[in-house]
């Protein structure tokens, strides 16, 4: 059976609390700049170490199961991790929140995926999606939905990650309903995997939670977005990743309906502040709340998405 052992999940439980507490000791100049025109309560937050999502993202490599399909899982998260890493870098050298221009990322984003659709493939993976009990094979169009998902998926999540805990757990509860997919396909490669990187995810989560310790920087929340998009991919789950993700798809739809609203009225805004669950804080929201509230709404999508399966 393809899995980790016991003994195994205790190593990479006791390391990773051991490698989190060695890095908020040893990086305290990898600190978090926040933006001037954000929230006056972010303020307080300068300072906080980031790129903590380094090691959710490289420790799980030394305990997963290794086949094409996590080989693959694994190159588009790390692909996408290592262009969060330069933007969390450029931001904490220039000591200014922007990082590396929109446009650059865009293109970078688009590479990646299309050195995953070729791979994929060139391994004869499946290109059919299942509507109304009708399977239509998409051929390389299919290309476009790996693509989409990957881009939008990971600046989704970047999106998400702008409170304490935030991000991080509700990535832990969309895990897990990838996990019982895995499961629930026999999938025993996959479902390894995933278990590594949450065991991993979830010790930063504990760091994360308000007040947070350690933030996941750009390394993290986009190396997470690609790592459940094409995870989603591998294991024939489109239609349900998509109902799990309602919650990150709505916060970047806010991020655009505040934008075409302000436009559009010269000025006005739709939210106090967009991504909404920062339209949340500016209503007087404390961010414990704010978790909690998406921690169950997210609970319910991934119900709703593994019963689609």
């Amino acid at each position: 059976m393809i899995g980790l052992e016991p003994i195994k999940f205790l190593a990479l439980s006791l390391l990773s609390c051991f490698l989190y507490n060695i890095y908020i000791k040893c990086f305290r100049k990898l600190s978090q700049t926040e933006r001037a025109l954000g929230l006056a309560s972010h303020k307080k937050k300068n300072g906080t170490i980031t790129m903590g999502g380094i090691i959710f993202l490289v420790l799980p490599l030394f305990f997963i199961p290794y086949t094409l399909e996590t080989t693959m899982i694994i190159f588009a998260a790390l692909g996408f991790g290592i262009l969060g890493l330069i933007d969390d870098l450029l931001i904490i050298l220039l000591k200014k929140n922007d990082g590396l221009p929109a446009i650059f990322k865009l293109l970078v984003e688009i590479g990646i995926a299309g050195v995953i659709f070729f791979f994929y493939l060139k391994d004869s993976q499946n290109t059919e999606i299942t509507l109304f009990n009708k399977a239509i094979d998409l051929k390389w169009f299919f290309g476009i939905i790996i693509l989409w998902l990957l881009v939008s998926s990971s600046n989704a999540w970047n999106l998400m990650d702008g409170v304490d805990g935030l991000c991080s757990g509700c990535s832990i509860i969309f895990g897990i309903g990838l996990m019982i997919i895995a499961l629930k396909e026999g999938n025993l490669a996959i479902f390894s995997m995933l278990l590594a990187f949450h065991i991993t995810l979830f010790i930063f989560w504990c760091f994360n939670l308000p007040k947070a310790f350690l933030f996941m920087g750009d390394v993290g929340s986009l190396g997470l977005g690609a790592f459940y998009a094409i995870t989603s991919i591998y294991l024939d789950s489109i239609l349900a990743f998509i109902l799990m993700a309602t919650l990150f798809i709505f916060e970047t739809l806010s991020v655009i309906l505040q934008v075409l609203y302000f436009k559009k009225t010269k000025g006005k805004r739709l939210f106090k502040m967009a991504p909404f669950h920062h339209h949340l804080e500016a209503c007087g929201w404390k961010e414990i709340q704010i978790d909690i509230l998406f921690y169950l709404f997210q609970i319910a999508f991934v119900i709703l998405g593994i019963l689609l399966i």
